[in-house]
């Protein structure tokens, strides 16, 4: 079943990054990689290219405002001894890249938002049945932001690191390559050094927090015959506690969201050669009501997604993409996004050692 588990990965690849709740979150978090056998260091690239466009409230195009971007990520984990593992992940979990250049309302309003994260975990396995895993998280963001269209306002915050934890546990059943893991990931709570103005010379600095919020995934696979995976994921996060909110913005909070966000995905895995398998996936996020930010304006999504892995003895090459429909939205200011959409590809090296 190990070459049915590499299908499984191939179809959620590309969810490493995509447009999530809000349009800031670009991963998915997971710590699967924890449960692999022995040594093992994988390495992902992947590119996101959204269309999101509408008309500004003045009934002219926004022209496309969101950018193109590239992702990474990459672990390594190792067992220690026969009942004790432990990982260290790196990835991307949220950003930004929104401009609109068009002309219109809403011309020269920009944001771009960084986050890069390191968590170190380990596992011990109570049993062959169940597993608990937990561990620490630090995490880096910066972000800066123009809304010409507010008194010329424009603002830039610093980096700042803040640090957090994750807590975990799974069944599984080897033999039948079943598992169901559900994963709690805490808060986390930067401070950033805040410099704005108003379209002159900046104002004193200020401090902004910014808390990205907590999640919770429950992550499932089981065989249902010697060459065919059925795998998925559920995923919560508490969106409705996150905010920026700068001191001196007159529309505070600059970016805030009203709910929280379920995230749904199922596929089907399957071998078929020795050296190649295959997937696709589907997956779901409700279109909530209510206006969003004109620097994130989508809501919800489905997608449409595959991918390839082929063997080269301990190696592993997996290839995916995914399409995703994103949902309709109004903004604050009444602007309409309609029909838009995200196509994702990605490639990953994984090495069993």
């Amino acid at each position: 079943m190990k070459q049915l588990a590499f299908a499984a990965a191939a179809a959620l690849l590309t969810s490493t990054a995509i447009v999530h709740a809000g349009g800031i979150e670009r991963t998915t978090q997971s710590v699967g990689m924890i449960f692999e056998e022995g040594s093992y260091a994988e390495f992902a690239l992947s590119f996101v290219a959204p269309s999101v466009s509408g008309i500004d409230p003045t009934t002219a195009p926004t022209g496309d405002m969101a950018n193109d971007y590239f992702g990474f990520s990459g672990g390594y984990k190792t067992d220690i001894g026969d009942k004790m593992a432990l990982a260290v992940i790196f990835d991307q979990p949220f950003g930004a890249d929104s401009e609109y250049s068009s002309g219109g309302f809403y011309d020269g309003v920009n944001a771009t938002l960084d986050a890069n994260a390191v968590t170190l975990l380990a596992s011990y396995n109570v049993s062959d049945r169940f597993v608990v895993y937990g561990g620490g998280v630090a995490q880096q963001i910066s972000a800066d932001a123009a809304v010409p269209i507010v008194a010329g306002y424009s603002v830039n915050l610093d980096g700042d690191t803040g640090f957090g934890y994750v807590a975990g546990a799974a069944f599984q059943i080897p033999e039948y390559a079943l598992r169901v893991a559900l994963t709690y990931r805490s808060e986390i709570s930067t401070d950033h050094v805040t410099t704005e103005a108003f379209g002159g010379p900046p104002l004193p600095a200020g401090s902004t927090n910014i808390t990205t919020p907590q999640s919770v995934n429950l992550e499932f696979q089981t065989g249902i015959n010697p060459k065919t995976l059925i795998f998925g994921s559920v995923r919560w996060v508490e969106w409705s506690q996150f905010s920026i909110a700068p001191p001196n913005y007159p529309l505070n909070p600059l970016v805030s969201y009203d709910d929280d966000r379920i995230a749904y995905s199922l596929g089907v895995g399957r071998k078929l050669s020795d050296t190649l398998s295959a997937a696709v996936t589907l997956g779901y996020e409700k279109t909530l009501p209510g206006a969003t930010s004109i620097l994130s304006p989508s809501s919800g999504y489905f997608s449409l997604g595959g991918g390839v892995t082929y063997s080269l003895g301990d190696a592993e090459i997996t290839a995916g993409v995914k399409y995703l429909w994103l949902g309709d939205v109004v903004d604050t200011n009444g602007g309409v996004f309609e029909n838009n959409s995200a196509l994702a590809a990605g490639i990953k090296i994984s090495i069993a050692m």
